[in-house]
């Protein structure tokens, strides 16, 4: 890989990072703001986790694409494969 390469893979991995961690602030406020007005009202059935659970999901998925080496990356064999697999389909109708 070329230097520009490495250049622009660094600004996506720092981008992701990024986002990861604002995305980790947003749902410690939303969990936050849901757990106090669970409370507000008197307790009872935790219903907040239902909502904790879905951004809690999409947490690990954000983390992977951030933290995972080769996460979410587009290299030149993945769009070859499916540049061949469009084409292969294109012919075939």
């Amino acid at each position: 890989m070329d230097d520009d390469g490495l250049r622009r893979e660094a600004k996506r991995r720092v981008e992701a990072r990024n986002g990861f961690y604002w995305y980790l602030v947003v749902c410690v406020v939303v969990w936050g703001i849901l757990t106090l007005v669970w409370w507000m009202n008197g307790g009872g059935y935790f219903w907040p986790v239902w909502a904790m659970l879905g951004m809690g999901i999409a947490l690990i998925f954000v983390a992977a694409n951030a933290f995972l080496p080769g996460a979410g990356q587009v290299t030149e064999d993945r769009i070859e494969r499916e540049y061949l697999k469009m084409k292969r389909k294109a012919e075939g109708q």
